[in-house]
């Protein structure tokens, strides 16, 4: 029984440490502003793409 309870809260720790994660933005780092061809060039960026 009591294994059953610390499996049970290890999961709900685990998901919630998951979720907060997910939930701060990391990924907002990397992701593209919204720039006009001449400044994505003077970034090394193609703009063609």
């Amino acid at each position: 029984m009591i294994e059953i309870i610390a499996l049970a809260v290890s999961l709900l720790l685990l998901t919630y440490f998951i979720f907060r994660i997910s939930r701060r933005g990391i990924s907002k780092r990397y992701e593209r502003k919204p720039e006009n061809p001449w400044s994505a060039l003077s970034e090394g960026i193609d703009p063609t793409i």
